[in-house]
């Protein structure tokens, strides 16, 4: 990703002194802002994003306001004003993304990129497709999960089937992604899926309950729990709230996919 931004940047280039019109300088900073906050940046991280992008290039005043689906600002130069709003529908996680918007900043910050080609390589960033196939992706979780078994004293067999449960789960849980379910539903969906997997073939070890403890862990919202935490610390009260509420629904659906699979392997 850093090779498509050098190929907008000159190393040599002075600091840009173009004037750009407040409303073009609104829509870069709320697209950086908007794919950050998409990513799974915490809400302080979002503002600063924002108010960079636009001081970057000529704002001298920037007010910015951000919500669980919402993100705004206004920025201010002299006597201009100008003010926007983009909905932010989806919050995933994405730190490829977010690294490569550092290092694009950096470069916009530096004069590198004047607004043309700070448009064209946000649009870069935002098309890069993934390091790892889904398959990959996949099968590692899985592995993840089995390693999980074992710092938790499972023996052999306990981390081969929560492996191989995880990743039916993960499998699972890729594809209602895909079609858009929502986290309540993908979450109570594939952890049912795990543990049914993993349940199923508990009679080959000596530790079962390690195993499928160890099978859903995939599935904790480890980020959004991380960024609510980071919220409540930054004074983000509501972000904070909204951020814990969603884990929480995911946890709820959790349980409940559990709480499915324990029924009918009649534990």
């Amino acid at each position: 990703m850093m090779k498509a931004l050098l190929t907008f940047a000159c190393p040599c280039a002075e600091p840009m002194k173009a004037i750009y019109a407040l409303t073009d300088i609104l829509t870069l900073a709320l697209k950086a802002g908007l794919l950050a906050h998409q990513s799974g940046a915490g809400t302080h991280r979002t503002s600063l994003i924002i108010q960079r992008t636009a001081k970057a290039l000529g704002a001298v005043q920037v007010e910015v306001i951000i919500s669980s689906t919402n993100i705004g600002a206004t920025i201010e130069r002299e006597h201009e004003r100008e003010t926007g709003f983009r909905k932010a529908p989806h919050m995933g996680v994405n730190f490829s993304l977010l690294t490569s918007l550092d290092g694009w900043l950096f470069a916009l910050e530096q004069g590198q990129l004047d607004a043309d080609a700070a448009h064209a390589a946000l649009d870069l960033i935002a098309q890069a497709k993934g390091h790892y196939p889904r398959s990959v992706v996949t099968l590692f979780v899985g592995l993840s999960c089995g390693a999980f078994a074992a710092l938790f004293g499972g023996d052999i067999a306990a981390i081969l089937i929560t492996t191989l449960g995880a990743t039916m789960g993960m499998a699972v849980r890729f594809q209602l992604v895909l079609q858009h379910f929502k986290p309540f539903v993908f979450a109570s969906v594939a952890s049912f899926v795990a543990l049914l997997c993993t349940g199923l073939l508990r009679d080959f070890t000596s530790t079962p309950d390690t195993a499928m403890a160890a099978s859903v862990l995939f599935l904790i919202p480890g980020v959004p729990l991380i960024n609510g935490a980071s919220d409540l610390l930054n004074a983000n009260y509501l972000n904070g709230i909204v951020r814990f509420t969603m884990s929480a629904v995911i946890v709820l659906g959790i349980a409940i996919g559990i709480s499915l699979a324990l029924r009918i392997l009649g534990i």
